[in-house]
């Protein structure tokens, strides 16, 4: 914290125009003479002041001040204090009499911050460094599972500032300002290393299958990150044999779904992604102010990581059609491979089943309160489970209780592939078994 390290000796003089906003609303004096009330000392005894600052009409105003953080995977501000303009042991007049004592030459149009301003109990202190007590104890943030010493990339701060309506006076409300912490490096370096990644990344455009489960994740990505609405969604037949045809090879040398085009604005160039996964990652990379997909937590991280791999690495490649087609293929009864698939699904499911109740299944999502790469990876799963006629609810109880959280969510709804351009929500009829 910059305060904590600068105040003693030199004063606190970075920490406070460290990423300074300023509301666009002016509140007169006028109109705050109705809420004028004692100072919460009620008296100036503690220190006297000299002479020169005294105040023979000693008060201030009832104006209610609060100030909250949301972090980038947070959906509203959590409040982390509610503090009051009357905490102000020296008030308005007395500062500016003060700051001008020495012949500082004030004009109308200046402007002059209060300081810090912190009432008695704890959850009225006025600065993170009073909040976390100089880091010894944490500060929750309601809403989600996240906790703060000091403000961290990413976070959003929002103070507000209104005096309630009164008996015949009405409520004079002082708006809201808001501000949010970039990354060093953001602002002044290479335009190719910090441009902001909305303008620097445009034109996306998502080659893929309705049903494809990796192509679902990635829509569930973009919709997160705010980018599914203006990306342009291209249709790969797979049952037509479309994603092994020479234009999507060239793309995808593996003729898969999903492929994820864009351009780099800054180079000029075309750039292609291929892999769920790696896809994911840019896109936490690139558009960190989102809904975020991974944990800040280390371990937390670590274990959506671990969740979303025993889909994407131990279950989902063995249901594929590809490989129990080549089950098939090898002179097999038909309709093996396909319960080959069913087992295969079964067991991945039961074994992240276990996984997660172990540590206790907390919900209402796999890693806490917001969604995760997990809960992207597991939704299209039990999606196929149930196409695959696997009984979720035997195999799965807790995983089914994190799905119905997802379907809430927007951004599920928005990647459902019920949804899609390509969706044919008619299963095509089953082939009879050989007899």
């Amino acid at each position: 914290d910059i305060q904590k390290w600068e105040y003693v000796p030199l004063g606190p003089f970075g920490a406070k125009n460290f990423a300074t906003s300023i509301s666009p609303w002016v509140v007169t004096l006028d109109a705050l003479e109705p809420f004028r009330c004692p100072t919460s000392a009620g008296e100036q005894s503690d220190p006297v002041p000299l002479e020169y600052i005294r105040d023979p009409s000693y008060s201030s105003y009832d104006i209610k001040l609060e100030v909250g953080i949301q972090g980038s995977s947070m959906d509203a501000p959590s409040t982390v204090t509610r503090s009051n303009f009357a905490n102000l042991y020296w008030n308005i007049k007395q500062q500016l009499v003060h700051h001008s004592v020495t012949g500082c030459n004030m004009q109308p149009g200046d402007l002059l911050g209060s300081g810090t301003i912190s009432g008695t109990p704890q959850d009225s202190f006025g600065s993170m460094l009073e909040l976390c007590w100089k880091g010894s104890r944490e500060v929750p943030l309601e809403g989600s599972d996240e906790v703060r010493k000091f403000l961290k990339d990413g976070d959003l701060v929002v103070m507000t500032g209104v005096c309630n309506e009164r008996p015949g006076v009405p409520r004079v409300g002082f708006g809201a300002v808001e501000g949010r912490v970039l990354p060093a490096g953001t602002i002044g370096a290479a335009p190719a290393a910090v441009a902001e990644a909305s303008e620097r990344y445009a034109n996306f455009v998502l080659y893929s299958y309705w049903r494809s489960t990796c192509s679902w994740r990635v829509r569930t990505a973009l919709a997160a990150k705010g980018l599914l609405g203006t990306t342009e969604i291209r249709p790969v037949n797979l049952l037509q044999g479309g994603h092994k045809s020479d234009e999507h090879a060239e793309m995808n040398p593996m003729k898969q779904v999903p492929v994820l085009e864009f351009t780099d604005t800054v180079t000029g160039e075309t750039i292609r992604l291929t892999q769920s996964m790696a896809i994911i990652d840019f896109l936490e990379e690139a558009y960190p102010m989102g809904g975020a997909l991974l944990p800040r937590d280390p371990v937390a991280r670590a274990q959506a990581k671990e969740y979303a791999e025993m889909v994407n690495s131990g279950t989902q490649p063995l249901q594929n059609p590809s490989v129990f087609k080549k089950i098939e293929g090898l002179g097999k009864e038909e309709g093996v491979g396909r319960q080959f698939a069913k087992e295969a699904i079964e067991d991945g499911l039961a074994s992240l089943e276990a996984k997660y109740t172990s540590r206790g299944a907390n919900g209402p999502f796999m890693c806490g309160r917001s969604p995760s790469v997990a809960d992207i990876c597991l939704v299209p799963q039990l999606y196929n489970g149930r196409r695959f006629g696997v009984d979720l609810a035997a195999v799965c109880p807790a995983l089914l209780a994190v799905d119905e959280a997802c379907a809430e969510s927007e951004y599920f709804k928005a990647s459902h592939p019920d949804g899609q351009p390509d969706a044919d929500v008619a299963e095509p009829p089953k082939k009879k078994a050989k007899a």
